[in-house]
């Protein structure tokens, strides 16, 4: 049930605006894969998990409940530096989104971009949501 709900709410809507949006070369897709559930209490890479590591501030006690009391400086300079070039060049460091091949980056400490990841769970919902 809680894989159906996190799809419903967080998982489905942006792939939606990124297939709207497919083919005019200014839409990316990512995937925040850190930190695991083990690491944060068992939230694992949950809604907002991403947003210490995008701005660096993982080492704020504020956001040990959401990431853990360990966070990984690896990740956040990865993450860090993914937004950072986005907002300074316009460009991630990954092809777009698009239809055909719906290009994704899984953000973790390395960088990996996929085709559709998921791509069995997200055909689910064709048509559904």
């Amino acid at each position: 049930m809680a894989a159906v709900i996190t799809d419903w709410f967080f998982r489905i809507p942006p792939i939606r605006i990124a297939e709207a949006r497919a083919g005019s070369g200014r839409t990316w897709s990512y995937r925040f894969d850190h930190p695991a559930p083990q690491d944060n209490h068992g939230l694992g890479s949950c809604h907002g998990a991403e947003l210490p590591f995008v701005f660096d501030t993982i080492a704020l006690d504020e956001v040990a409940p959401r990431i853990g009391s360990t966070p990984s400086q690896a990740v956040a300079d990865q993450v860090h530096r993914v937004w950072v070039d986005f907002v300074t060049s316009g460009h991630p460091g990954w092809v777009p989104y698009d239809a055909a091949s719906r290009s994704t980056a899984l953000l973790a400490e390395t960088i990996t971009v996929v085709d559709d990841p998921a791509g069995d769970e997200r055909a689910c919902w064709d048509k559904i949501r």
